[in-house]
Order: C-alpha cells, then structure tokens, then sequence
C-alpha cells in the first residue's frame, strides 16, 4: 500500500490526505481568510492614517470607511480581526498606547457588526442592509469611545466633547461605505 499524502502516479492510489476532496479547499478558504485578514489589518492602518479637514477645524480619518467595507465584503470575522488590530496597531504606531486595548475591542466588535448584518454571503449586500450594518457600528463605536476618552482622559466632559468628531467620521465612514461596499463586493466575489 502507498503511505503518500497526496495521489501515487506509481500504483495510482489515494493518500489519505486526498481521500476526502473537501480537505484541500478547506485548507484554500482558511489559507484565504488569513490572507484577507492580513490584508485588512494593514488597510485599516494605513487608512487611519488619512486625515480628512473638516469645517471648523475638526480631522476625521478614513479608518471606519475602511472598516465598513471589509466587514461587508469580506464578512463577520475579518472585519473584526481587520479592524480590531488595525485600529490597535495605529494606536501604538502614533502613541496612543493608552487606547490600544480600548480600540482591539471597540474596533473590533464594530467590524464584526459591520461584517454580521452587512455581509450577505453569495450576492450583494443591499444598500439598506449596508446603512444598517453602518449605523449599529457606529453607535457601538461612539458608545465604546466615550467611556475609553473618560477612561484614558479622565473627565467625561472631555469625553463628551469628542463625540461630533467621532460622528463626523463615522458618517464619512457611512458614506464611503455605501458608495464602494456593495460595488466592491460585487467584483470581488464575482462568479468565474
């Protein structure tokens, strides 16, 4: 008998890894979503980065924009791992070492609600689902940096104070979102 792990061109026997076809693609899919949440990771960085002036003063970042779309192109789990570590990452790359904790959790839930009610496997996500999907992120975002502000701050009133630009950017988050989600998903999990 062969002990190969793979199919024998010699007595043309199947290794017990091939025995069951569907080993292969599971591994594919895994190998896969790794690389998607690599991928994630890295863009929620980078996008955190791009600060956009808003009237009065106020920079809001790209970072939710980001977020919303992984979790619904590429669904629950990479949005939240992509957006949680993300977000972590940014934090300790620019000193707010602090928040780092707050933003793995914070970030990290609201990518897996983004990807939880705004990812619809095997067609495009409408745009009402996306507004959706959106809006319950951000308000768990919103809610979730308050109590860090007041926590990391100290004082609520400061915490409070941030609130107008925690919702200006997840509204560019929401619009960007809704602009690119659906069409991106739609060219990515596009049948060949």
């Amino acid at each position: 008998a062969c002990r190969l792990n793979w199919n024998c061109h010699i007595c043309g026997r199947k290794g017990k890894n091939m025995q069951n076809s569907n080993t292969i693609e599971k591994r594919s899919q895994s190998t896969r979503q790794m690389v998607y949440m690599g991928v994630a990771i890295a863009l929620c960085v980078v996008a955190t980065m791009v600060l956009i002036p808003m009237p009065g003063g106020a920079m809001v970042h790209m970072g939710s924009a980001a977020l919303y779309i992984i979790g619904i192109v590429f669904g629950r789990w990479v949005g939240a791992v992509g957006g949680g570590i993300g977000s972590m990452i940014f934090d300790a790359i620019v000193g707010l070492t602090g928040y780092t904790p707050f933003s793995l959790v914070i970030k990290g839930v609201a990518g897996y609600l983004v990807g939880y009610f705004g990812h619809t496997p095997n067609r495009r996500p409408s745009y009402g689902r996306v507004l959706i999907a959106t809006l319950i992120a951000s308000l768990w975002t919103l809610a979730g940096y308050v109590v860090a502000w007041w926590a990391v701050i100290g004082s609520w009133q400061t915490a409070i104070a941030n609130i107008p630009f925690s919702l200006m950017t997840s509204a560019l988050g929401i619009v960007v979102a809704l602009a690119v989600g659906p069409k991106l998903y739609e060219l990515i999990h596009k049948k060949k």
